[in-house]
């Protein structure tokens, strides 16, 4: 049997590929390879040999930017998900068991809709089994500055990526460690830490690193620069909207929204309305730095 392990935001697992180049399909894989012999909180066996097999309850059909899921449940609660890409090609199909510990997941097409499939399969996996762990994947563009990580939020196409852009030119001592799905999670002392994932959208930025975050920032195009302080109810919906929910699955959902909560108890989350220029990048960080 060959296997590998990983390590993403101190969460452990192993995937069995025999006969398959996982690290030559998915290298984004590397930097989260880890020796650790310890208990893993999930196993995935690759093998698309496998038939699948729709044996449960349709539960609905969840369409995202760039890729979407159909999602079916077992009678005794096990997931079945359809992953596709912006085409609706059925690339990867995965199965769990009862208790979300191990999975198998089947690719199908070209290299590029088999690598597109398991690594979606993969996250939504990641984020199914370790969300009761006060982890949550994230939507955001993050930029670390003096040892902490710097969150910018928002909707596909709202200008988080250029942020950190201006960050990395005008302000000193900053550099992307994210750009698309970095975890977020609460250590044992209540404090909210920021680590890189395998997971980075359009710009391969797959940083084994973590800070804790020193704050976080939603960003809208205007024509004027300003900053503004959420209220906690605001601040938790910009949240909830920028981490895989799981909606589907409402323990999964609540332990979801359970540690967003924890979240703000730590860190405020502030609405940057902004120019694409030096002027936006400065007033966040001298916001986001008190």
């Amino acid at each position: 049997m060959e296997s590998t392990r990983f390590k993403v935001a101190e969460h452990l697992f192993e995937i069995e590929h025999d006969g398959i180049d996982l690290i030559g399909l998915l290298p984004n894989l590397t930097p989260f390879i880890s020796d650790d012999k310890g208990a893993t909180l999930f196993n995935i066996r690759i093998d698309n040999n496998i038939n699948p097999s729709w044996r449960g309850t349709r539960v609905g059909f969840f369409p995202c930017p760039s890729a979407s899921f159909e999602v079916y449940r077992k009678d005794n609660g096990a997931y079945q998900i359809l992953v596709m890409d912006d085409s609706n090609i059925p690339c990867a199909f995965l199965q769990g068991d009862s208790d979300n510990r191990h999975f198998s997941i089947t690719t199908r097409g070209n290299d590029s809709n088999r690598r597109f499939g398991l690594n979606n399969a993969i996250m939504v996996i990641f984020t199914i089994c370790t969300a009761p762990h006060k982890t949550l994947l994230m939507h955001s563009s993050v930029i670390e500055n003096g040892g902490k990580a710097y969150m910018f939020l928002g909707a596909s196409g709202r200008g988080k990526s250029t942020h950190s852009d201006l960050w990395t030119k005008h302000i000193e001592g900053s550099t992307l460690i994210n750009d698309d799905n970095p975890v977020l999670r609460i250590d044992n002392n209540g404090t909210p830490i920021l680590y890189g994932s395998p997971w980075s959208g359009k710009r391969p930025i797959y940083k084994n690193v973590h800070y804790p975050v020193g704050g976080m920032t939603a960003i809208e195009q205007e024509k004027e620069n300003r900053i503004r302080k959420e209220p906690i109810p605001a601040a938790f919906g910009i949240l909830l909207c920028s981490c895989s929910t799981m909606k589907f699955d409402k323990k999964i959902h609540l332990d979801i929204c359970a540690t967003i909560t924890d979240v703000l108890k730590a860190i405020p989350v502030h609405t940057l309305s902004c120019r694409p220029d030096k002027e936006a990048a400065e007033l966040s960080h001298s916001t986001l730095k008190q």
